[in-house]
């Protein structure tokens, strides 16, 4: 019955990802005990959020694995600029693992101008992939030499056919895709795993497009993909670490007193107790829902995220037909169908269960975790964009001297786009570099909080015909 479980999709998951996602799975292991783990970037890194919804599928998932992992990108960074921060920002973390997505600013936009020569363009986009081709191949070197393990993520996509106001760079994407292309080659160099966003996004802007030119998986500036996006990238990669799709299975049988016919990631303790209108049991289920966002909740469009990787299900054959109470710890969670039941009902997205509100009490850990680390990859920005450009040298010590050079720095970007996004930057930087090595210990804390409020509990579940 576990298995018949099978919800409807849109056609979007009919026609494309389901089979994707088969092609995609790759030999990328599960994060483990211990492991240090260092996601490398750009913006989509620096400010995204796929790695924390990776990061907190491990912490739901393997509560007997608890491990640390660091945000290590930076907007507007390339995989040259990334080379020149190495040593600081990210070989200071002794990697384990590294996960590694560069690419966005390496396909430089103004090569694709519309306005430039053919012949300067045709240059420029050649300069591109030789700069990048050659610094990812150095990044993969060091990291080889540190014996880190590494995980090559095909770039998020550039969305060059969503009908949007922001002005299209035509062939940006292009240009991603011949950086996907290489990352192939040079896993196989570096004995290294894959895993593919481009491939994917892609197919579901084709999709998503076809009924509506103005949809898009990324936002309206073609570049940063929203939090549903985030949660897409990073579904496929839990898919590419082939997980489980379930959080537990209980399948029963209530006729003869009652008795186990399957049971996967969960133990039943005791006695289970079945009455022609009542089945009772003690669980302590391994694992824990991972718990989405109303922001998310779009993805669910175009990928099945919950049958695949999230399935928290209760199966009982033989129940006298009716409808039936659900209760946990003496909570009532809802109302199922015999039928239901028969067939397996998912709990996983259930915000009533005390399995969800202990998922949730761990992700309000994560999002303390995330503030601290916000301000640590403000700091890193500002330091490594910035400070370091700044001629003479100030030293960070001097706030008064600081202020006033970023102050003289920062008036070159005026009345660019990016300039009140690097002056919010700047303003977080000069608060908080002072409290710098606060925040590092703050964020491991807030993680190691996280591997402790993660572990199993056993929970009484009653099932009661109404």
């Amino acid at each position: 019955m576990i298995q018949k479980m099978i919800p409807a999709y849109f056609a979007l998951l009919l026609i494309g990802l389901i089979s994707l996602s088969t092609q995609l799975k790759a030999s990328v292991p599960p994060f483990q005990h211990g492991d240090r783990v260092v996601f490398i970037g750009d913006s989509i890194t620096h400010g995204g959020r796929y790695h924390a919804d990776i990061y907190l599928y491990h912490a739901t998932r393997f509560p007997d694995r608890p491990f640390v992992a660091h945000n290590c990108g930076i907007s507007g960074d390339t995989a040259p600029g990334t080379n020149i921060r190495f040593e600081s920002d990210i070989a200071v973390h002794r990697p384990t693992v590294a996960t590694i997505m560069l690419g966005m600013n390496d396909a430089y936009g103004w090569a694709f101008d519309p306005s430039l020569a053919l012949q300067e363009k045709i240059n420029a986009q050649a300069s591109s992939y030789d700069h990048y081709t050659q610094a990812m191949d150095q990044m993969a070197r060091t990291l080889a030499e540190m014996d880190c393990r590494m995980v090559f993520i095909k770039p998020s996509i550039y969305d060059q056919t969503a009908v949007l106001d922001q002005k299209n760079l035509l062939g940006k994407n292009d240009q991603l895709g011949r950086f996907a292309e290489y990352i192939d080659a040079l896993a196989i160099k570096y004995s290294a795993s894959v895993v593919d966003f481009y491939t994917p996004m892609s197919v579901i802007n084709h999709v998503i497009q076809a009924s509506d030119p103005s949809a898009t998986i990324v936002g309206g500036d073609r570049v940063h993909p929203s939090i549903p996006g985030h949660l897409v990238m990073a579904y496929h990669f839990l898919k590419s670490q082939n997980m489980s799709p379930y959080v537990s299975a209980i399948q029963l049988d209530a006729s003869e007193g009652g008795k186990i016919l399957e049971l996967r990631n969960c133990e039943i303790h005791g006695d289970l107790e079945a009455t022609s209108d009542q089945v009772s049991f003690s669980a302590t289920e391994k694992a824990l829902p991972f718990p989405l966002s109303s922001a998310q909740l779009k993805a669910l469009d175009w990928v099945p995220f919950q049958h695949e990787l999230n399935r928290q299900v209760l199966a009982v054959d033989n129940l006298p037909t009716g409808k039936y109470a659900l209760s946990i710890d003496a909570i009532k969670v809802g109302e199922y169908s015999s039928v239901a039941l028969k067939t397996g009902i998912n709990l996983s997205a259930n915000s009533s269960t005390p399995q969800y509100q202990q998922a949730l009490q761990i992700k309000a850990l994560q999002n303390k975790q995330l503030q601290a680390t916000n301000k640590l990859r403000s700091i890193a920005l500002v330091r490594h964009s910035m400070v370091k450009k700044i001629k003479p040298a100030v030293s960070e010590k001097d706030h008064a001297a600081l202020t006033i050079a970023l102050a003289t720095h920062l008036n070159k970007s005026k009345g660019e786009p990016w300039y009140k996004y690097l002056r919010q930057q700047a303003d977080v930087y000069l608060e908080t570099i002072q409290n710098e090595d606060k925040y590092k210990q703050e964020e491991v804390q807030w993680m190691q909080k996280m591997w402790q409020q993660n572990q199993p509990t056993t929970h009484t579940w009653k099932l009661r015909k109404i």
